[in-house]
């Protein structure tokens, strides 16, 4: 779906011509999933690629498309670089930019031709909130997850990390995601203490609590879930269930209007109040959408309020050095009552 109105408003606003940068910002805005920029000038928009893109970007419909390469090879090509294939496209003496998404280079390049009106919190907030169809791709990628979520549980023991996460991966793949939104993640034992453990070839065995913290990617959109499985120790049991409780919790104030860090404040405040604060090292949430992390984050210092449509996380966990580590996480839509939480697997014990 296109969103250039969006683009077009920016440019009244600013009275500058808009410059979006950025794989995710450029497949927002355009439905373009490759290299280049968007540029909107005079009401117009234009898709600006390098000749590689040159295929990809023509089925790109209702959309001008410009073409860039160091040497002008055809009579559609813009000779030069990005920075001078931009400077022949803008007609104003300032450009509004996702400053956020820019890399130095072409920052800098910029900044020496224009005046830069940084949009990024803009754009951020643009992305932040869902359309239906939006919606749709991120409840279909969080089916795909339910289903390798349910297969990892049937895998877990008896084979390493790596193989699970390949078994995940593959489920993932079969069932109409595209990727994962991030490489998956499954930890055992004392593995699981590490909040991001890369998977190795430690083969899980069978008191181990597993950790398996995974996302598919569909259409675009991500997904992100993680549940601790194969709960036998009771040291690990009674953190589960305060880890468990600290997310009930936090899950039933997110409402549209609530300030980011109050939800953070109260899952952190179950965990606090049990004695581990101190093993509760990360934020509590963060949205979710073209990126598997983006706007509104849900920590003690987020300046965020969530809004109706938002799609975020709530995922608290407690990790005991050298010995395990607990995290539950689910993804769910804000509405202005309670969420719609979208489970991949059954949490309580």
């Amino acid at each position: 779906m296109m969103r250039i109105d969006k683009l077009e408003k920016i440019e009244e606003d600013t009275k500058s011509c808009v410059v979006i940068a950025g794989d995710p910002n450029v497949f927002y805005f355009s439905n373009y999933r490759g290299a280049g920029v968007l540029i909107t000038c005079e009401g117009s928009t234009t898709l600006l690629v390098p000749l590689l893109e040159e295929n990809r970007a023509l089925d790109i419909k209702n959309l001008d498309i410009k073409i860039y390469y160091p040497y002008k090879i055809a009579e559609n090509i813009i000779e030069g670089s990005l920075t001078t294939a931009i400077s022949k496209l803008v007609s104003s003496k300032s450009i509004a930019l996702d400053v956020a998404w820019v890399p130095v280079s072409l920052y800098q390049n910029l900044s020496s031709k224009f005046q830069i009106i940084d949009i990024s919190d803009r754009v951020s907030s643009f992305r932040s909130i869902k359309d239906e169809d939006e919606l749709l791709k991120i409840r279909k990628a969080g089916e795909i997850t339910a289903e390798a979520m349910k297969v990892s549980a049937e895998k877990i023991l008896d084979n390493t990390e790596k193989q699970v996460s390949g078994i995940i991966d593959y489920t993932m793949k079969i069932t109409g995601a595209e990727d994962y939104a991030f490489p998956s993640i499954v930890a055992g034992g004392k593995n699981s203490s590490y909040p991001h453990h890369i998977p190795t070839d430690y083969k899980i065995k069978n008191n181990d609590n597993v950790v398996v913290d995974i996302g598919a990617k569909f259409e675009g959109y991500c997904f992100d879930s993680t549940r601790t499985f194969n709960i036998k120790n009771e040291e690990v049991r009674k953190i589960y269930e305060i880890v468990l409780q600290a997310q009930l919790e936090a899950i039933d104030a997110v409402t549209a209007g609530v300030k980011a860090s109050e939800i953070d404040r109260i899952a952190r405040r179950v965990i606090e109040k049990a004695g581990y604060g101190n093993h509760f090292i990360h934020s509590t949430g963060h949205g979710v959408g073209i990126e598997v992390h983006e706007s509104p984050y849900i920590g003690f210092t987020s300046n965020d309020i969530l809004k109706e449509n938002m799609v975020v996380t709530v995922e608290p966990g407690i990790y005991i050095p050298d010995k395990f580590g607990v995290r539950i996480e689910d993804t769910m839509i804000v509405t202005k009552g309670k969420p719609i939480v979208l489970e991949t697997a059954y949490k309580l014990l």
